[in-house]
């Protein structure tokens, strides 16, 4: 029998690209021998259902997310919180940032496709987040970085229309500079294995893998997704102007160094604000603090190139 395929795609991801795909994944699937199905989510939120149901079915040897990263992050989301946490799921990179298909090493869809025909699964670390969603406590997973702070107001300027005009390259640059223009610091305490700092930040991040914003930002320096840990950037407010001219080294990865910075590795986050602050996974505002962030070592099972990272 050949393998089944199931696609879970996001009509929306970069302009509709995935739709546009749709013939060439089925086709390039079912010549590389596989049994492929396409289901395309209708509403926001779905993608985490339906990849969890599908799982719980057990009906599919993998499950591959055709969009961006949100669409990523939904999938693999929906497939840890299953009863079969352990199918491999794929990244058909179809968005404006597709990191997560970078770590997988399948930045392209031919690569992408071929991964999935010759079945090479590596264990990957996850972060389980608990954040609130409305009056309500919810529990999802992230695979690239858990943030809280000036990255929540980024992703919500880097509008459709903004990623249409700027292109992948540039359009998480003018995100931050937007951002930037209107940011508050809040009050925060920030707990990590044991220990306790309290500040005003800029931005606390809890990366797993290196990059994001398409790879543009070095947000998480020597990040590895495969060690057990997540990489803790602690960076305190400043004025408008100091963080403009630090966006260069938020590119090469050199903020850590910066005397307002902290980084380090941990396992567990606790993050408590004054007030409700947006807290940002993968490229997606998901929820609102309180929030913990907590590695689950290998806990998802990514189908990667012969070349991934």
């Amino acid at each position: 029998m050949p393998r089944r395929v199931l696609v879970i795609a996001n009509p929306a991801a970069a302009g509709g690209a995935a739709r546009r795909a749709r013939s060439m994944i089925e086709l390039g699937l079912q010549r590389r021998g596989l049994s492929v199905e396409v289901i395309e989510s209708i509403a926001a939120g779905q993608i985490v259902e339906l990849a969890q149901s599908c799982a719980n079915a057990g009906h599919h040897d993998l499950i591959a997310a055709a969009g961006g990263d949100g669409t990523a992050r939904e999938v693999a989301a929906g497939v840890l919180g299953s009863s079969r946490p352990q199918t491999p799921v794929a990244i058909l990179p179809l968005g404006t940032g597709n990191d997560l298909a970078h770590v997988a090493g399948t930045p392209r869809l031919n690569a992408a496709l071929d991964a999935i025909a010759a079945g090479h699964v590596r264990p990957i670390d996850a972060i389980e987040v608990i954040c609130r969603a409305g009056d309500t406590e919810c529990t999802t997973f992230a695979m690239s970085f858990a943030a809280v702070g000036l990255a929540s107001d980024v992703v919500r300027l880097t509008t459709p229309a903004v990623k249409r005009w700027f292109g992948r390259r540039l359009c998480y640059s003018v995100g931050f500079f937007r951002a930037l223009a209107g940011y508050q610091p809040v009050p925060t305490t920030v707990v990590c294995d044991g220990r306790e700092y309290r500040d005003d930040y800029l931005l606390i991040c809890a990366g797993n893998t290196t990059h994001a914003g398409g790879q543009v930002m070095h947000l998480s320096p020597g990040a590895d997704c495969r060690d057990g840990l997540l990489n803790l950037s602690l960076i305190k407010a400043a004025t408008r102007l100091e963080v403009a001219l630090r966006f260069a080294d938020l590119r090469r990865g050199t903020h850590v160094r910066h005397p307002h910075s902290a980084y380090f590795p941990v396992r567990e986050v606790q993050v408590t604000t004054s007030r409700p602050a947006d807290v940002q996974l993968d490229g997606d505002n998901i929820g609102t603090t309180p929030a913990r962030f907590h590695v689950r070592p290998a806990a998802l099972h990514l189908v990667c190139g012969p070349v991934a990272p």
